[in-house]
């Protein structure tokens, strides 16, 4: 009885711990790596789905929620829309910023027709 609810417990605690690992991951393409006026220069993960030419990405900014009763927590916001340009050769590519402001470090993720910067 004790030794198999510690493998049920053992099991799901793993079983969580990878989903957690792997949600976000999987619609993060890649990263800002360097801002010059409405230049941007996007590095892309290389799991990521190699992007095209002319592809409209959104940029999304990692913030921090504080709760001092709580651990603290992620939060997604949509900061801007970039679009890649015509040169996809490579894992960095250069792209426009088309709305919003964005800085170093922001996500790369795709574009959802229905979200819009904030």
């Amino acid at each position: 009885m004790k030794r198999s609810l510690i493998v049920t417990f053992l099991g799901t605690v793993i079983g969580l711990l990878s989903a957690c690992s792997t949600t976000t991951a999987a619609h993060r393409l890649g990263s800002v790596k360097t801002i010059s006026n409405h230049d941007l220069q996007l590095c892309f993960d290389p799991q990521a789905v190699p992007s095209t030419a002319g592809q409209q990405v959104q940029l999304v900014r990692r913030q921090q929620v504080e709760n001092p009763k709580f651990t603290p927590a992620f939060r997604n916001r949509l900061v801007g829309t970039a679009q890649i340009g015509a040169d996809v050769a490579g894992r960095c590519v250069a792209a426009t910023l088309i709305q919003g402001k964005t800085r170093r470090f922001d996500e790369v993720h795709p574009a959802l027709a229905n979200q819009q910067p904030r």
